[in-house]
């Protein structure tokens, strides 16, 4: 006969062939007496207990081994550590953490300041007259002897200078302007084909003045505005009206413009060379006291920066 797997999943058990018996019929004489057949089923769990006591003891052993070998180690950490000889210091002998020092006796390392202090913006300059300190001049705002816009060139005929703002404008404007503190007036005439346009720039004390001004120009009905210059082979034009004006302000600065027909004629209708005139006059205006300003910032970053440099070099003398 045969046998399942041992338990746990030992090896198999040997295999034997079945024994043959004949067949014995009912009242014949009874089978021979044979030899008992092996008890395979408790020869196999004999083997199964012998190979789990084994195993046992190879375990036990390996794991008694293992002790022994750390219990030595420890002892000798110990005894080097803590020995006999006097050469290592106790656990109580430590220093505690109340024991230690709050904070070194030594001086905290100290290092040399050198971040620049923010680099002035233009519009700080041309706002502020501490700090717009460039001369206002004819040729700092009307440099060169012609105008150019976006491709549109107009040749210069005529300057002027009106100090306290005298006379550069009509009544009304004159005394909006002086009403609020105007310093200085400068004017420069263009002419390109057949206009003329004035282009005028007023200087104030503050930005709040220059606004101020700006905004009291326009509550007189259109009565507040430049005064055309002529001269320069440039006859008088706007004296019969139908001129182009423009108003603006920047910081502390107040610039006008006004266009008309060079031959005097009234100019009408919409995007007419007189009006373009206008317009080409304010953006040329704009354009240079915005680089009034930068120009002022730009020398003030680099003196901050040669300023910077020197006292460098005088810290690594």
């Amino acid at each position: 006969m045969s046998h399942g797997q041992w338990g746990n999943g030992g090896p198999q058990p040997p295999q034997y062939p079945q024994q043959q018996y004949p067949q014995w019929q009912s009242g014949q004489p009874a089978a021979p007496q044979t030899p008992a057949t092996p008890d395979w089923g408790a020869l196999a769990e004999e083997a199964e207990r012998t190979g789990r006591r084994r195993r046992w003891l190879l375990i036990g052993g390996g794991a008694l081994a293992a002790l022994a070998i750390g219990t030595g180690v420890a002892l000798a950490i110990v005894n080097q550590g803590g020995g006999g000889n006097g050469s290592g210091a106790s656990s109580s002998e430590l220093p505690t953490t109340d024991d230690l020092p709050a904070e070194t006796t030594h001086p905290e390392p100290s290092f040399q300041e050198t971040t620049l202090p923010p680099i002035p913006q233009p519009v700080e300059f041309i706002s502020d007259a501490d700090k717009d300190l460039a001369p206002f001049t004819q040729e700092g705002f009307f440099a060169g002897e012609t105008m150019a816009v976006e491709g549109r060139e107009y040749a210069r005929r005529a300057l002027h200078t009106a100090e306290g703002c005298a006379g550069a404008g009509t009544p009304e404007l004159t005394a909006v302007l002086q009403d609020s503190g105007c310093l200085t007036m400068l004017r420069a005439t263009y002419t390109t084909g057949g206009v003329a346009v004035t282009v005028g720039v007023a200087q104030f004390p503050g930005e709040a003045e220059a606004e101020a001004a700006k905004e009291a120009a326009g509550l007189s009905g259109g009565a507040a505005h430049l005064l055309p210059l002529s001269g320069g082979g440039v006859a008088e034009f706007c004296d019969r009206g139908g001129c182009r004006v423009s108003r603006n302000q920047i910081g502390r600065y107040v610039y006008l413009t006004i266009a008309g027909n060079a031959d005097g004629t009234p100019d009408s209708g919409d995007n007419t060379p007189a009006q373009q005139a206008s317009r080409d006059g304010n953006t040329h205006a704009h354009a240079r006291i915005v680089q009034r300003g930068e120009s002022q910032a730009s020398a003030s970053a680099e003196a901050l920066v040669q300023e910077r440099n020197r006292q460098d070099e005088d810290g690594d003398g």
